[in-house]
């Protein structure tokens, strides 16, 4: 495994949101700032959506309903980790059930968990995607007030990993816990939107970091 550390800088702050470009808690040794495209990440990848990198943020707006389009920082693959990133819809994008949330313990685009979150619902879930198999829900979608339902408000989120056992965090709120199976040598991260039927939505995805404890 890559040895994330050693350009690292120590930033050991709180868990403090949903305040502006706070980076996760720990050693930070990922802070994208959306300001030019990470190469890391396959802008081309999907061709029902489109995403822009720019300004701070990265833009994904959907071409075709019903689709999603998921994002990895490829190359790195962290064990114990903190990852960290803000969700906002469009302001104008209709309050249906889309999804946004943080990719985490993944081998590929094959197969990875999210921790998603429907802002229009007020609800979040972590979802496997499985090799052979397609979406799995292994902890299914749960009510939580820490969620902001209002469309174009902005929720940040983070996704705890140490060994088996991922806490959720939503808007500085831990809302529960998943046990899983890591991947042998550490997962790659990222963050993964959608749109609903049949809307075509737009999510801004900012300040994603990554901290390593």
């Amino acid at each position: 495994m890559r040895n994330v550390l050693a350009a690292a800088v120590m930033l050991s702050l709180a868990f403090v949101l949903p305040a502006a470009a706070a980076p996760c808690p720990g050693i930070v040794v990922l802070q994208d700032s959306f300001t030019t495209p990470n190469p890391a990440i396959d802008s081309t990848a999907n061709a029902q959506s489109k995403i822009t990198i720019q300004g701070g943020k990265a833009e994904v707006t959907f071409l075709q309903p019903a689709m999603g389009r998921d994002d990895e920082y490829t190359g790195i693959q962290y064990g114990d980790v903190n990852v960290c990133g803000t969700f906002a819809t469009a302001k104008t994008d209709k309050a249906e059930n889309q999804a946004a949330g943080l990719i985490f313990w993944g081998t590929d685009y094959t197969a990875f968990y999210s921790f998603q979150i429907q802002p229009a619902i007020g609800q979040f879930a972590v979802l496997q995607l499985v090799p052979g198999t397609g979406w799995a829900l292994p902890l299914a979608w749960t009510a939580s007030t820490a969620i902001v339902k209002d469309m174009g408000a902005a929720n940040t989120l983070m996704v705890q990993t140490q060994g088996k056992v991922v806490s959720l965090f939503i808007n500085g709120q831990k809302v529960g816990t998943y046990t899983g199976t890591p991947p042998a040598g550490g997962g790659v991260v990222g963050f993964s939107v959608s749109t609903s039927t049949p809307s075509l939505d737009t999510w801004d995805v900012t300040d994603f970091s990554v901290g390593v404890p």
